[in-house]
Parts: structure tokens; sequence; C-alpha cells
């Protein structure tokens, strides 16, 4: 569970530059591997609240918003191929 919450903190660093890049250049790889970063950083957090949940029932909350914000970026990242850039 520690790497994954590690793999989580780095995605967001990543995420930032990726973004700069992406606002800086216009460049369409940028806009969508900074998508996919944050995809992969909530993905990553994921499993680490949920073992978190299961000791303190509070946090359902925040797996279900997590779980609903990972679902609701994979369909938009997935329309954004459809269209072109």
């Amino acid at each position: 569970m520690v790497t994954l919450f590690v793999l989580a903190l780095v995605t967001i660093p990543v995420f930032l530059v990726l973004g700069l890049v992406a606002q800086l250049t216009r460049a369409t790889w940028a806009k969508r591997a900074s998508e996919a970063t944050v995809l992969v950083g909530i993905a990553a957090l994921l499993p680490v609240v949920l073992d978190r949940a299961l000791e303190k029932p509070v946090l359902w909350a925040a797996v279900v918003l997590l779980a609903a914000l990972l679902v609701f970026g994979v369909v938009l990242h997935v329309r954004s191929y459809r269209r072109p850039s």
C-alpha cells in the first residue's frame, strides 16, 4: 500500500509539468498524457483509501468519490480520442 500511495503522490508533480507543457505548447500528446497521469494517480490511491475505509467507515464517501472520478475521467479520456484534436 505504501508503494501505491507514493505512486499517487508522484503523479501530482508529473501532472503539473505535463499540464504546463500542454498549455504552453498546445501539444495534444501532453494534454492526453496529463489526463492519463491523473487517472493513474486516482487508480493508485483508490485501493489505499479502500483499505483504510475498512478500518474507518467514514472514509467510504471518499472511496465512492474516487471511484466516480475514475470512471468519469476514463469516459472523458476515451471520448477525447474520438474528437479531432
